[in-house]
């Protein structure tokens, strides 16, 4: 083809040219350009395959080298094994006619893996277990309950038909000591707020919360006129209580500590008005209940009553008494008005000689909490006294909870009083109380009319 269009474009012998073939000379520009792109695809071969520059390594394979694939020599399936251990494979392995070992699905160190960042300085140590570290959510964790918001707490979700050994297991916690590591140093049980703490029977009628506080009290009491001996009169006592809460469970309580004095109508048999140091009374409290969902909680104490006063107020009878005690908090009845409270306290005191007198007292308070604003608790009290044992003395009364005259004839006898009470927060912090009560039942005895009056001092 191609001398004929060579030809075509030779000059004749009278030296004209021949007319141009323009056809012709398309097909020639043509044909030269694909000879000269040949030559130029040819001269990068080298280049392209990578047989002019170094090879990438990777694990010791050569990156860019032709590997020879196997040819299946029978049916047999060929199988990829998975979590296999595959040793680096090293340089020149590769060789044909030899088939590379099947990789597992992990990709080998060196080129293209991320490392790990080395541990040591500048990275972030995942903290520690022990103590001061933050709580797991559960049992004994501080409440969201936040005063004067919306009454009640729930910090948990209502389990699914707990058996009793489950629920007491929740709300005892973990041991006897347990509580809350986040909470500070010695402060109160904020998780019942909404709750008010007693107006009378200040003694004996203990907040089964933990509470750190102090407690300055005064009492004013009547001496009926038909008690035979004393034939009326009044007695007066000033004093203060504390409360330390070691943990939200444990407590330390000093339920009595001040003067008091007896100022009878007739002054006879050793009676006289003077202020005197009355009886010391202290001991432990365990919260072991403390069930935040339906606001209920309760406590086991013991106190120790140390006879510590004079002879004169009748402040140093017998050796000692103790009296373990279980008080009980629980909330119900919540509406938009409001809702109810009740708090009550079971005491045995138990002398530790014949010179004392023995009794029970059971003591309750129903309250309630005024819109939820745990400002206004109108209250009313109920205190029962019931001799169990009576002592050495010749007097035919007792005073219960001031004076322990240790009467021998009281054995079986009962005081009841009955009365209203009223407690004022002023803040959760600093709190007003007064407490009335009348004796309806054994107003022989060293009460008729007692008012007192107390303010809190929380932390």
């Amino acid at each position: 083809m191609q001398i004929n269009w060579v030809k075509d474009l030779m000059i004749k012998p009278n030296g004209d040219l021949n007319m141009i073939n323009h056809g012709y000379i398309k097909k020639a520009v043509a044909c030269l350009g694909i000879i000269i792109s040949s030559n130029t695809v040819y001269s990068q071969e080298g280049v392209w395959n990578g047989a002019s520059r170094p090879a990438l390594t990777a694990g010791g394979a050569a990156i860019g080298q032709p590997i020879s694939i196997p040819v299946r020599t029978n049916n047999s399936p060929i199988i990829l094994t998975q979590g296999v251990d595959q040793s680096p494979v090293p340089q020149g392995a590769l060789t044909p006619g030899v088939p590379p070992a099947v990789p597992g699905n992990a990709p080998p160190p060196g080129f293209g893996s991320v490392p790990p960042p080395p541990s040591g300085f500048g990275n972030t140590p995942p903290p520690p277990s022990g103590f001061g570290n933050t709580p797991p959510p559960g049992f004994g964790n501080n409440s969201p309950y936040i005063p004067g918001s919306t009454g009640m707490p729930l910090d948990r979700p209502a389990t699914n038909n707990p058996n009793f050994l489950d629920s007491a297991r929740e709300y005892m916690g973990n041991g006897p000591f347990s509580g809350n590591t986040s909470r500070k140093l010695f402060e109160s049980d904020h998780a019942f707020d909404n709750f008010a703490s007693p107006t009378t029977n200040l003694f004996l009628f203990e907040d089964p919360r933990a509470l750190t506080e102090i407690r300055p009290l005064y009492m004013f009491q009547t001496i009926p006129g038909n008690n035979s001996t004393l034939q009326g009169g009044n007695v007066n006592y000033l004093g203060a209580q504390a409360r330390v809460a070691i943990t939200e469970r444990i407590s330390f309580v000093i339920n009595k500590f001040g003067w008091i004095s007896l100022n009878p109508t007739d002054q006879q048999d050793g009676f006289n008005g003077d202020l005197s140091f009355s009886e010391l009374w202290l001991g432990p409290k365990w919260t072991f209940w403390r069930d935040e969902k339906n606001n209920l909680v309760a406590a086991a104490g013991l106190t120790f009553e140390i006879p510590s006063g004079p002879q004169r107020a009748f402040q140093n009878t017998g050796n000692l008494s103790l009296t373990p005690y279980v008080s009980a908090a629980h909330s119900f009845g919540r509406s938009s008005y409001g809702s109810f409270d009740v708090l009550s306290v079971l005491n045995w005191n138990i002398s530790t000689n014949n010179a004392r007198s023995n009794y029970l007292n059971l003591s309750a308070q129903l309250d309630y909490d005024i819109l939820n604003w745990h400002r206004f608790y109108p209250m009313v009290n109920f205190n029962w006294y019931i001799y169990t044992k009576g002592g050495e003395s010749s007097f035919n009364f007792d005073g219960v909870d001031l004076v322990n005259f240790g009467g021998q004839s009281i054995g079986g006898k009962s005081v009841v009083t009955l009365g209203p009470g009223l407690r004022y927060k002023w803040s959760e912090r600093v709190q007003s109380g007064i407490g009335l009560d009348w004796a309806v039942v054994g107003n022989q005895f060293l009460q008729d009319f007692r008012m007192s009056i107390d303010t809190i001092i929380r932390y």
